[in-house]
C-alpha cells in the first residue's frame, strides 16, 4: 500500500486541523491591509510633528534675533543721542555761555571806567543777554533731552516723574496730571527705554503743537504688559493728514510708533481737530 499517496488523500480532519473558511482568510487579508494603513499614518504624523517642531525651533530663534535686533537699534540710536548731546553742550553751549560772560564783564567794564554807554546801548545789551540766557536754557533743555541719566540712575517711575517735573518747569503753563504705578519690575531695558522717549516726545508735542492748558499722562502694570496713555486738552489735528506730514510733528510721531513697535507692542493715535489728542500705546514687560 502507497502511504505517502494515503497521507496525502487523507482528510484535514483526520490530521487533526480545522478547514480555514474562506472568509476567515479574507478578514485576515483585511486586517493586515488597515494595519499596514495604519503604520502609515502614524509615520507620516510623527514626520509632521518633527517638521512642526523644527518649525517651532526656527521661530523662536528668529524671535530672539529680532528682540535682538530691536536692542541693538535701540541701543544704538541711544548712544547716537548722547554723543549729539555731549557736542550740543561742549560747542553749542560753550560758545553761548561764551558770549553772555563777554556782554557782562564789558557791561561791568565800561560801567566801572564810566565810559560812554547810552541807555538805549544798556537796554540793547541786556536784552542780548536775556536772549542768550534762553539760549542756554534751551541748549541745556535738548540736552536734558538727548541724554538718558536719568534711565541710568533711575527706575522708569522715578525718571518718567523727573521728566514730568522738568517738563512743568519750563512750560508752567500746562498742567501735567501723572499716574504711574505697577510696573517696576521686571522691566527689560529696551522697554524702558522706550517709554521714556516715548512720553519725552509726547510732552514735546504738547508743548509745541497741542495748545494745551491740560495733559494727563497714565502709566499702568497690567499682568506682563504696561498700558500707556497721553491725552491733551489741545487743538487736535487730522489723524489721516498726518501720514503725509514730513515735519518734525509728523516725524515724532512715526518715532514714537517705531519705538513701540520694535519692542513688539501696539500703538495708537487718536485726534480730531478742536477735540484733543489721545495717545495709547501696549507694550510686553519683556
Amino acid at each position: 500500500m502507497n502511504t505517502k499517496r494515503l497521507y496525502t488523500a487523507m482528510p484535514a480532519v483526520a490530521c487533526g486541523l480545522a478547514p480555514v473558511p474562506r472568509d476567515a482568510i479574507v478578514h485576515k487579508k483585511a486586517t493586515g491591509g488597515v494595519s499596514s494603513q495604519l503604520l502609515k499614518h502614524e509615520f507620516l504624523a510623527k514626520n509632521l510633528l518633527i517638521e512642526l517642531e523644527k518649525k517651532r525651533n526656527e521661530n523662536e530663534q528668529l524671535g530672539l534675533s529680532v528682540q535682538k535686533m530691536a536692542a541693538d537699534t535701540i541701543k544704538t540710536m541711544e548712544n547716537d543721542r548722547k554723543a549729539v548731546a555731549m557736542d550740543i553742550h561742549d560747542s553749542i553751549g560753550g560758545t553761548l555761555a561764551a558770549i553772555k560772560l563777554f556782554m557782562e564783564l564789558l557791561m561791568d567794564h565800561r560801567s566801572n571806567n564810566n565810559s560812554r554807554l547810552t541807555v538805549e546801548d544798556r537796554m540793547q545789551i541786556k536784552q542780548l543777554i536775556i536772549h542768550l540766557n534762553e539760549a542756554i536754557d534751551e541748549t541745556k533743555r535738548i540736552c536734558h533731552q538727548l541724554g538718558s541719566r536719568e534711565l541710568e540712575d533711575f527706575t522708569l517711575t522715578v525718571a518718567v516723574s523727573k521728566l514730568i517735573q522738568r517738563f512743568n518747569q519750563f512750560l508752567p503753563k500746562i498742567e501735567v496730571d501723572y499716574e504711574l504705578n505697577g510696573f517696576d519690575d521686571g522691566v527689560s531695558d529696551i522697554v524702558k527705554t522706550a517709554i521714556y522717549r516715548v512720553v519725552q516726545e509726547a510732552l514735546n508735542n504738547v508743548g509745541k503743537h497741542s495748545e494745551a492748558n491740560a495733559a494727563k499722562i497714565k502709566l499702568t502694570g497690567f499682568y506682563d504688559r504696561i498700558l500707556l496713555e497721553v491725552k491733551d486738552n489741545g487743538c487736535g489735528f487730522d489723524v489721516h493728514l498726518l501720514a503725509m506730514d514730513h515735519s518734525n510733528a509728523g516725524f515724532g510721531m512715526c518715532g514714537m510708533r517705531d519705538r513701540i513697535e520694535l519692542c513688539g507692542g501696539t500703538f495708537l493715535v487718536q485726534s480730531k481737530p478742536g477735540k484733543g489728542t489721545r495717545l495709547s500705546a501696549i507694550i510686553p514687560i519683556r
